[in-house]
């Protein structure tokens, strides 16, 4: 199989951006969905004994849910382009199944603040996998020029040596 430099000068650029895009991802909501759910575990059960108010978690979580959102397409379009059809399926019985399950046993209460923390677990679980994942292809990609570059200096020594016999 002959590589296309163009091409796959490419392909490690798009991997880099979705690498930094992951992990931004995973860095920045991750803690805040689990401080979250660690509140909601003890806040709100309380919240309306206490009569507080419970908006303030709506409003990260809002943001969380967007930023997953929004990068969907962008994750969708990097694994067509790599045809890593394996993650799209891991994708959509990680995220999408469990997505539909919540909604048909909630009875439509999933833009609670409990059913939007539930429905992104596994969305930011598959994030920080992936996250892994896209880094072991940019070494295979890295690996796979190293071997390119070593046959050219081989043929290169090779001529050289013809050359002075």
């Amino acid at each position: 199989m002959e590589i296309n430099p163009d091409n796959n000068y490419h392909k490690v650029a798009l991997l880099n951006r979705l690498r930094i895009f992951l992990v931004l991802l995973v860095r920045i909501p991750l803690p805040i969905l689990a401080v979250l759910i660690i509140l909601q575990i003890f806040i709100l059960r309380y919240a309306s004994a206490l009569k507080l108010n419970t908006d303030i978690f709506f409003y990260p979580l809002i943001l969380i849910v967007g930023a997953a959102v929004l990068s969907t397409p962008f994750l969708f379009y990097v694994l067509i382009k790599e045809k890593r059809w394996a993650w799209i399926i891991i994708f959509v019985v990680m995220v999408v199944l469990p997505c539909l399950f919540y909604y048909s046993i909630s009875f439509g209460y999933i833009f609670t603040i409990f059913g939007m923390t539930v429905i992104m677990i596994p969305f930011y679980l598959y994030f920080l996998l992936l996250r892994y994942t896209v880094s072991e292809w940019l070494a295979e990609y890295e690996g796979q020029e190293m071997r390119k570059e070593r046959k050219r200096e081989e043929a290169r020594r090779l001529k050289e040596e013809e050359k002075w016999m």
